[in-house]
């Protein structure tokens, strides 16, 4: 789903999207003519490889996130920002971006979780 940057109000708007068993719901605010915060939960389940084991799980998220959309290249204070160059937010952008970012962390099946312990 992809929104202008011009439609986006100050008040906001809402979005819900999903990919597979994955979905992301929340609201963009404009702050700035170029620049959107997105605030929202990812919440859903995917398939994974144990990094402890090596075996194949599922993992569930359920994690609130902020990040922004910046309308072609950023220059400021803010560190966690999506550069888009179409004029547009792409909300399936982010939310592949954040799973794929959530997937880089290191994460363990239930058998190994325990063996943490």
């Amino acid at each position: 789903m992809k929104i202008e940057f011009k439609k986006i109000p100050n008040s906001g708007i809402n979005f819900d999207i999903s990919t597979k068993d994955v979905k992301f719901s929340g609201i963009s605010v404009k702050i700035r003519n170029n620049l959107v915060k997105c605030t929202g939960n990812i919440k859903g389940s995917f398939p994974h490889i144990c990094d402890r084991c090596g075996l194949e799980f599922i993992n569930h998220i359920n994690e609130n996130i902020e990040v922004y959309a910046s309308d072609g290249i950023y220059e400021g204070d803010f560190l966690d920002v999506i550069e888009f160059f179409d004029n547009s937010v792409d909300f399936d952008s982010i939310l592949l971006n954040e799973i794929e970012s959530y997937k880089s962390d290191y994460l363990y099946c239930d058998k190994c979780k325990i063996k943490e312990n």
